[in-house]
């Protein structure tokens, strides 16, 4: 944006002009000022009184009339470059050669005339009173010189054939200016012909500089030719209103910055033009038709005192001009503005450093924006980008219209724009990668139809902390302190956990198991959070089972790198727990705590006492609706409860029991859960004689101890003392 302000601004600042124009528009009108009356050459003066130029003595009659109602300036945004050719002066010669004066000719009743070598009238003989036919270009100089009024003249920027100059009504003198003088430089003048120039109490340029698009919006007050600075037809006015003879054009060395005489000092840009603070489209000034003045019809009162400028509005006449209120207002109607603009102290003012202000609010703009939007929520972002942005438009507004200082709009518009997108875009991106992040780390702890649904509905407040219903699973690794010591190489362990674990998670995944953590060998999983899941508790037993039998192809990649085979017990409970984000303000993770899930962990260290590879509980037990082959283990107070808690073995494909030994194991444990004992004993001995197994072993051991020592209390409950 710097490089497009400095480089090519013409590209752009008539886009900012177009915004301020808006911004005249959206102020409306001013309260009509009573200071300016514009006396106007209308269609209707032109019915009247013929096509224009009209004869100089209509024009003088307009001045006299003007001064008899006691006008206080007059201006003529009018020139008059040529002479009256209906002057009936221009017409003395042609009458004298008529009558062939001075070469002795009669008449047809022989009376002789003779003309002078020194005058301008008609000689007739002796008793014949003298002619001389008037001269409206004489007239009009008369009615000029007993008028308050201020003539105008026009600069060109080509060269013309103009030889004389205008007069220097005032003293000018250029301070701050430098070396090079930054003022308008025309190079030719289109001046009223001398009778009447020679005759204007003052005289001032009318120029009108539109910009690139035909709109003017502002008005040179000086130019500098041929090395002298000349007013404009609106300053000198105010200049012989405020009865001073001395101007000073103040410079900043960037150029002029005001001009300042008497109690006036007005503001301006860096060429010396004033950028005008228009009050409203065409015909906001009161208008006078010149012929209601010409024929008296008209309010004395409103001329009186007044500053009266002379132009025209018809169309024919080829004087108007676009502002930002209207595309085609009077151009005499400029100069009305320029001078109430004057008179009221109102400018609008651009410094001749303007570069560096704009500079400076586009980059505070991008910067403090930027990191503005940084800490803004995006909920919050469109409200408060619109707040702002309005906020900026009234800002301007009073900038422009309070403080009448004109800075660059479109800049720090475009700079606050591209930083929103900008903004919103590297948010965008930097969420979406975010996002990516989070599918990848999600995507090794859920399934991707529960990764999905947790993207989705991130609005529902999923991880907010709540009570559900989970089945969680613990497994772990026999004997893998054994296992480190025998690999010995810290890489060689990160590789076989990494063998083992990956299709083990991959196969909670799959079953949209959430993963918790790893402990370690050990990982803990669990069903039902944060996303409901139908049948939650087969999931997890399903899953168990299928890790238990992928074992057999992990063990064949393990075994012969390793010389290790790794079994693993797992553990599923089900039942209520907390579930929720939690941890550190800094670092926190979703995760499930309570009883339950301890419970669970209870039980897959069980699976070593009992040689299961899968132990499940009651809770578990009776939510499931597959077909699997479970027995029932055992009833089981674990350390730190104190409620029994049924646990049974789920049979999983490698693991080789009969029916018939199902059903002799489900006899000899109701025998010992009824107090049987020695009938359960007998039973447990046949099914370790056909079958042995550390569970038969186990309970042979608990029945005989029941039997040899009759004074124990016998419970079927087994109380477990540690972890």
């Amino acid at each position: 944006l710097s490089w497009a302000y400095l480089v090519m601004p013409q590209a752009f600042f008539s886009f900012d002009k177009r915004l301020r124009d808006f911004m005249f528009i959206a102020r409306g009108e001013l309260p009509k000022s009573d200071n300016v009356v514009i006396v106007d050459i209308d269609e209707k003066s032109l019915k009247e009184y013929g096509q224009w130029p009209w004869q100089r003595d209509v024009f003088a009659n307009l001045l006299y009339a003007l001064e008899r109602a006691k006008v206080g300036i007059i201006g003529l945004d009018i020139v008059f470059a040529e002479e009256d050719r209906s002057s009936p002066h221009r017409f003395q010669k042609i009458i004298e050669d008529a009558l062939h004066l001075g070469r002795g000719v009669t008449s047809s009743k022989g009376r002789g005339v003779a003309r002078s070598s020194s005058s301008s009238t008609l000689s007739y003989p002796r008793g014949t009173p003298e002619v001389e036919l008037p001269n409206y270009d004489k007239m009009l100089a008369v009615a000029l010189t007993k008028t308050p009024t201020i003539g105008g003249y026009i600069f060109t920027f080509e060269p013309t054939d103009e030889k004389d100059t205008p007069m220097l009504p005032a003293v000018f003198i250029q301070k701050g200016m430098g070396k090079n003088s930054t003022v308008l430089k025309p190079k030719g003048v289109v001046l009223n012909i001398p009778i009447l120039q020679d005759s204007f109490y003052s005289s001032g340029f009318f120029n009108n500089t539109p910009d690139e698009g035909g709109m003017i919006r502002s008005v040179p007050l000086v130019m500098d030719y041929e090395g002298m600075i000349f007013s404009s037809l609106a300053l000198e006015m105010i200049r012989i209103y405020s009865g001073v003879n001395k101007v000073e054009v103040i410079g900043d060395g960037a150029g002029v910055s005001s001009i300042e005489f008497g109690d006036f000092n007005i503001p301006t840009d860096k060429v010396g033009r004033l950028v005008v603070n228009f009050r409203g489209g065409g015909r906001h000034f009161k208008y006078i038709s010149a012929v209601d003045i010409l024929k008296g019809d008209f309010d004395p009162k409103d001329i009186e005192g007044k500053f009266v400028l002379i132009g025209t509005s018809a169309v024919g006449l080829f004087d108007l001009r676009s502002i930002p209120f209207d595309s085609a207002i009077a151009g005499v109607e400029v100069h009305a503005n320029a001078i109430d603009n004057i008179l009221t102290g109102d400018f609008l003012h651009q410094p001749a450093d303007i570069v560096v202000y704009d500079l400076m609010v586009i980059w505070f703009i991008a910067l403090f924006f930027a990191l503005l939007f940084s800490f803004v929520n995006s909920w919050f972002l469109v409200p408060l980008a619109v707040a702002i942005l309005y906020g900026m438009y009234e800002l301007a507004f009073y900038m422009l219209f309070t403080q009448g200082i004109v800075f660059n709009l479109l800049f720090p518009f475009v700079a606050y724009v591209l930083t929103l997108i900008l903004s919103v875009g590297i948010d965008y991106i930097t969420a979406s990668r975010q996002k990516e992040q989070a599918k990848r780390m999600l995507g090794k702890k859920v399934s991707p139809a529960v990764m999905e649904y947790l993207l989705e509905h991130s609005s529902d407040d999923l991880v907010a902390s709540k009570d559900v219903q989970a089945s969680i699973f613990f497994s772990d690794i026999r004997g893998f302190t054994s296992i480190s010591e025998k690999i010995g190489s810290p890489d060689k362990l990160i590789h076989l956990l990494n063998t083992y674990m990956t299709p083990m998670v991959d196969n909670i995944v799959g079953h949209k198991g959430t993963i918790d953590k790893f402990i370690g060998d050990a990982v803990m999983a669990y069903w039902n959070a944060p996303v409901p899941i139908e049948h939650h508790a087969d999931s997890a037993v399903i899953s168990a089972i299928e890790q238990i039998n992928m074992l057999v192809e992990i063990n064949k990649v393990i075994t012969p790198l390793y010389d290790v085979t790794i079994k693993i017990g797992i553990g599923i409970h089900t039942g209520v727990v907390t579930a929720g984000d939690m941890g550190s303000e800094g670092r926190s993770d979703y995760t499930i705590i309570g009883d339950n899930v301890n419970l669970a962990s209870r039980l897959e260290g069980l699976t070593k006492q009992y040689d299961a590879q899968v132990l499940i509980s009651k809770a578990t037990h009776d939510l499931l609706e597959g077909e699997y082959i479970i027995r029932p283990i055992d009833l089981v107070e674990v350390k730190g409860k104190h409620e029994a808690v049924e646990i049974f073995e789920v049979i999983c494909a490698n693991k080789e029991v009969s029916d018939s030994e199902l059903r002799l194991y489900q006899d000899a444990t109701d025998h010992f859960r009824n107090g049987d004992v020695a009938d359960a004993l007998k039973i447990y001995e046949e099914l370790e004689q056909n079958n042995p197994c550390k569970l038969y072993t186990f309970y042979i051991e608990r029945c005989e101890r029941f039997l040899q020592n009759p004074e124990l209390d016998f419970t079927a409950v087994l109380t477990m003392t540690t972890k």
